[in-house]
């Protein structure tokens, strides 16, 4: 029993790498067919457009930040 239940588990721990090295399922995504026709300047444009309205939505810090500050 127990060595099958060490059998299982190292073949769950391989089977994970394996996944997370991108060896699972391909990509079937229509994304990234998408993204690599797109104009390069549009695709830049667009990215910081992105991360401009993405900054509106930090809020503006009310103290200076201290980084040798020791707790609160």
């Amino acid at each position: 029993m127990r060595f099958v239940l060490i059998a299982v588990a190292a073949a769950v721990l391989f089977a994970g790498q394996a996944h997370a090295q991108g060896r699972g399922r391909p990509d079937t995504s229509g994304g990234s067919q998408q993204a690599k026709g797109e104009d390069p300047q549009k695709r830049m444009a667009r990215e910081e457009a992105a991360a401009k309205a993405a900054m509106k939505n930090v809020p503006d810090s009310k103290e200076k930040y201290d980084p040798w500050k020791i707790g609160k």
